[in-house]
C-alpha cells in the first residue's frame, strides 16, 4: 500500500503544473516541521499535527496528534475515517487536503486556498513575529539615535565641565564628562579623580606642560642636563625622519591642538590602575637609534653611541674611573686591561680561595661572624639599607676581625692603632715605648740581695737595664716596620716614606660610589643571582687595579630588548626597556618609580648585628671614636646621586 502526494503549481500564465510524489509506507505525518513527509508551512498548523493511515489500501484514517483538530465537512474533528473511493476534503489552517483513490492507489493532493493568511509563506511567518509595526521608521530612529548620542557624550559632559569649572574638588556621583574618561587614573593621580580641572584646565585643550610643572617642579627642574641644555636645533635633529604615517598623525594632532613634545607624550595617563606604566622604548629609540649620524649630517657632532635597543643595539658601558694613582675620575668604555686605581692593595683571588690560610682563618670565625667554610662576597661588601648599591668597605666592620691593629692590652682592654691616621700611630708607638719598660726577666722577679759574682743573673741583670735605657729609640723601629713591607699598613696600602721634613704618609683610599653614572642596578633586584655569575673576572682577580664592573656581554646573559629581540642565548630572558636603566629626570631614584613608591628597607644586611660584632670591639677599639670612617670622593660629572 502506498500514497501518492500530489501536488499543483499554478504559474504566471494561469497554466497549473501536476507533480505527483509516490509516499512510502502505511503512515503519513503531516506538520508545520520540516521533518513531517507532508510539510506544510502554516502557523495555523502544529509542528506535528496529524497522521495519515491506512490499514486496507481503501479506507484513509486522520487523527490529530497535538490537541490542534482540523475541519471536515463544516466542522472541526480530531479524527475521521474516510473512504478514498467516496472522497473527502479536509482543511488544515489555509490549506486544504483533498483525498482521492485513482488506479488503487490513494491520491492526496494539498493546495493553499489562503493568500491572505499570515502564515502561509515565510516571509509572513518573520513578520509575525516582528516590531515592525509598532516602532517607528529608520530614519526617524536614526534621528533620535543621533541626538541621544549628542546628549550624552557632547552636550552633558561640556554642561558637567561647566557646572564644576570654579569648583576644587567635585562631590561623589555620576558626572556627565566621566564618559570622556578612556580608563582611571594611575596610582600616583589617584586622589585626583574629583579634580579633573587640576590637569584639563581649558576646555577641548589638550594637557600643557604648565599644568605638569605646577605641582611637578622638582622632576621639571632635574630634567636631564643632557637634554635641558641641548639647543633646541640640536634636539630637533636629532629626531629620526617621520614617515607617511607618522606626518598624518602629527597633521591630526596639530589640527585638534596637540602640539609635540609635552610631558604627555611620554607620561600617559588614564591607562588603568596601579603605577604608572614605563614610557616605551620608542621614544627613546626615536631620537637614539642612529642618532650620531643624523648630528653630524646637521653640523651638531656628538660623542653619544647609537642605542636603540639593549638585546641587538646597545654601546658598551663607560665606567668612572681613575686612570692613575690620585688622578681625576674619567668616564671611558669598558674594555679588557682597563684599570681603576683607589689606593688599596687587595688581591680577590687570594681571599675567595676555598684552601689556604684565609679560608681557613675565615673557617675558625664560624661561630662568631657568620663565615662559612671560606670568605664570600658578601663578608666585605655589604649592600646598603634600600638594597641599591654596595657599602663602602671600612676597615672595623669589614677587615678587622682579620687584619686586626692592636698593639697592647692594659687591665683586659685593647688598644688598636688610630687607622687613617699616620701621625697619631706615630705619636701612639712613640708614646708607647717611652712610658712602658720592657718586660722584666723572671729571674729579677725578686728584691732579695744577690751575691756578688753571680754571673748569670748580673748578665740577665745588665741586659735588662740596658734595654730600659735604650727603649725610646726603639719607637723609630717600631714605627717603621709598620709603615713597612710585611707591617699592618704596608699590606693593604700605598706607603711613603718620610721626606722633607714631612712624615710617613698613605695613599688616600678613593672608593667609587657609583660606576655606571648614566645608568641604575639595584643589587637587590639581583639578590638570587650569585655575585661571580656577573664578577666574573673577580675570582681570579690579583691586584685592587683590576676593573671588575660587568660588561654589557654578562648583563645580555639575562636581559633582552623590550620586545624580546637578542643576539646572544638567552635561557631566561627579562625584557629590559630604556626605562628600566636610564632616567630622563635626573632626581636621584629608580628609573619611572615616585620617590613616595620606592622601596623602603628598615634593615639590610649592613644594618644586621653580626654575632661577634662586641668581640671586634674589643680587638679593634670602640666604634664611637669614629677612627675608621672612610671619606668618599665623589665625582661632580652628574646630578644623580643614587643607583649604578
Amino acid at each position: 500500500m502506498s500514497f501518492i502526494l500530489r501536488r499543483i503549481a499554478t504559474t504566471k500564465t494561469g497554466k497549473q503544473i501536476v507533480r505527483d510524489e509516490p509516499l512510502p509506507g502505511d503512515m503519513i505525518t503531516l506538520g508545520r516541521e520540516s521533518g513531517n513527509i507532508i510539510h506544510v508551512a502554516d502557523l495555523a498548523v502544529n509542528p506535528h499535527h496529524a497522521t495519515i493511515s491506512s490499514a486496507d489500501g481503501r479506507h484513509v484514517r486522520v487523527a490529530a496528534l497535538e490537541g490542534l483538530g482540523f475541519d471536515f465537512n463544516g466542522r472541526t474533528v480530531d479524527a475521521a475515517n474516510i473512504d478514498s473511493a467516496a472522497g473527502a476534503e479536509l482543511r488544515f489552517g489555509g490549506h486544504r487536503l483533498t483525498i482521492a483513490r485513482e488506479d488503487e492507489k490513494v491520491i492526496l493532493l494539498v493546495e493553499r486556498i489562503d493568500e491572505l493568511s499570515q502564515s502561509s509563506k515565510d516571509v509572513d511567518e518573520a513578520k509575525a513575529f516582528s516590531l515592525a509595526g509598532v516602532m517607528p521608521g529608520k530614519r526617524t530612529a536614526a534621528w533620535a539615535f543621533g541626538l541621544l548620542m549628542l546628549l550624552a557624550f557632547l552636550i552633558g559632559p561640556i554642561w558637567a565641565w561647566y557646572s564644576y569649572r570654579q569648583m576644587n574638588e567635585r562631590p561623589d556621583g555620576y558626572h556627565a564628562d566621566s564618559a570622556w574618561l578612556s580608563g582611571p587614573l594611575s596610582s600616583a593621580h589617584a586622589s585626583l579623580k574629583n579634580d579633573c580641572q587640576s590637569c584639563h584646565v581649558e576646555p577641548f585643550v589638550a594637557v600643557t606642560d604648565k599644568a605638569c610643572v605646577g605641582c611637578h617642579t622638582g622632576e621639571h627642574k632635574t630634567m636631564s642636563m643632557a637634554h635641558a641644555n641641548a639647543p633646541t636645533a640640536m634636539l630637533l635633529a636629532a629626531r629620526h625622519p617621520p614617515g607617511v604615517g607618522e606626518r598624518i598623525l602629527a597633521g591630526f594632532a596639530k589640527t585638534f591642538n596637540k602640539p609635540q613634545g609635552r610631558c604627555v607624550d611620554c607620561h600617559t595617563e588614564h591607562e588603568g590602575a596601579g603605577p604608572m606604566a614605563a614610557t616605551p622604548q620608542k621614544f627613546c629609540a626615536d631620537c637614539h637609534g642612529g642618532m650620531s649620524a643624523r648630528l653630524k649630517t646637521a653640523g651638531h657632532p656628538t660623542t653619544l653611541a647609537d642605542a636603540a635597543d639593549f638585546g641587538t643595539s646597545h654601546p658598551e658601558f663607560r665606567p668612572l674611573v681613575r686612570p692613575a694613582p690620585d688622578g681625576k675620575p674619567v668616564r671611558t668604555t669598558l674594555t679588557q686591561g682597563i684599570v681603576d686605581y683607589n689606593g688599596l692593595k687587595f688581591p680577590h683571588d687570594m681571599h675567595l680561595q676555598a684552601t689556604g690560610g684565609v679560608a681557613r682563618m675565615a673557617a675558625s670565625f664560624r661561630g662568631r661572624y657568620d663565615f662559612g667554610k671560606k670568605l664570600e662576597c658578601q663578608n666585605c661588601h655589604r649592600v646598603e639599607a634600600d638594597g641599591v648599591r654596595v657599602k663602602p668597605v671600612e676597615m672595623e666592620r669589614d677587615c678587622a676581625m682579620c687584619h686586626s691593629l692592636a698593639f697592647e692590652t692594659v687591665g683586659g682592654v685593647t688598644r688598636t692603632l688610630r687607622h687613617g691616621e699616620p701621625d697619631q700611630v706615630v705619636a701612639d708607638l712613640t708614646a708607647y715605648f717611652r712610658s712602658t719598660p720592657p718586660s722584666r726577666p723572671l729571674q729579677l722577679g725578686g728584691m732579695q740581695r744577690r751575691r756578688p759574682g753571680a754571673y748569670a743573673e748580673g748578665q740577665v741583670y745588665n741586659i735588662y737595664f740596658r734595654e730600659v735605657a735604650v727603649r725610646p729609640n726603639r719607637a723609630e723601629d717600631a714605627v717603621r716596620a709598620v709603615f713597612s713591607k710585611g707591617g699592618a699598613c704596608y699590606d693593604c696600602h700605598t706607603v711613603f716614606a718620610p721626606q722633607a721634613g714631612r712624615g710617613w704618609r698613605v695613599a688616600a683610599v678613593d672608593q667609587t660610589p657609583r660606576y655606571l653614572q648614566k645608568g641604575w642596578f639595584d643589587h637587590d633586584a639581583h639578590r638570587e643571582t650569585e655575585c661571580a655569575d656577573c664578577h666574573t673576572a673577580a675570582p681570579a682577580s690579583k691586584i685592587s687595579t683590576d676593573l671588575l664592573v660587568p660588561g654589557l656581554r654578562q648583563c645580555r646573559d639575562c636581559h633582552v630588548g623590550e620586545s624580546g629581540a637578542r643576539i646572544v642565548k638567552v635561557e631566561t630572558a627579562t625584557e629590559s626597556p630604556c626605562a628600566m636603566c636610564h632616567e630622563y629626570h635626573s632626581d636621584g631614584g629608580k628609573p619611572w618609580m615616585p620617590p613616595r613608591e620606592r622601596k623602603k628597607k628598615v634593615a639590610a644586611i649592613t644594618n644586621q648585628p653580626i654575632p661577634g660584632t662586641y668581640h671586634v670591639s674589643l680587638i679593634t677599639g670602640p666604634g664611637g671614636r669614629g677612627l675608621y670612617d672612610v671619606t668618599w670622593r665623589t665625582p661632580a660629572l652628574h646630578g644623580a646621586r643614587r643607583g649604578g
